[in-house]
């Protein structure tokens, strides 16, 4: 049998593979790997005299942490959509209603995404009583808005909300 140039290569990067995988488990847990070694305390000669124990310091009552601000109202800047969904949903009830109040305030005002944003809280209950029907009634409001993003969505909520109606409603026997 003849061994031409494509075997030899073959045996060559087969050795090759080998002294690597050969080599990388002594580095690693052969003879040349890093052994740790234990260090034995050294036994004590002389008496050890005893600890004195300080006598405990009473504590301090702990200092409460400040009320977080509410991040929607109608003093100061406009929040953010971020602003608004994480008050809505967050577990501060006091958070919550603040966030409804300011929305309530741009309903009134004429503001078709703060009135998403009710029906979106009356659907959920965030910081006002779970109102299906007061959900509908806003999203029906803010789907007549020339601005396609809110139309859209809540047109979008608006159907999960019947989806959800039809779901929970109790079908009749055959």
């Amino acid at each position: 049998m003849k061994l031409d140039r494509f075997w030899i290569t073959q045996i060559l990067i087969i050795a090759a593979l080998f002294a690597i995988l050969i080599g990388s488990y002594l580095f690693s847990f052969g003879w040349f790997a890093q052994k740790t070694t234990v260090v034995k305390p050294a036994t004590p000669t002389a008496a050890v005299a005893p600890i004195a124990q300080a006598t405990p310091q009473p504590l301090a009552p702990p200092i409460p942490a400040p009320a977080a601000a509410p991040t929607c109202s109608t003093v100061g800047e406009i929040p953010s959509l971020d602003s608004i969904s994480a008050s809505l949903s967050s577990n501060d009830l006091a958070r919550q209603k603040s966030c409804v109040e300011f929305l309530q305030a741009e309903s009134k005002a004429g503001d078709k995404g703060a009135e998403l944003w009710l029906g979106r809280a009356y659907h959920n209950g965030w910081g006002i009583e779970k109102d299906l029907a007061e959900a509908a009634a806003y999203y029906g409001r803010a789907a007549t808005t020339e601005e396609n993003a809110i139309r859209e969505s809540a047109q979008q909520w608006q159907l999960q909300l019947q989806q959800e109606q039809q779901a929970a409603s109790p079908k009749p026997a055959n």
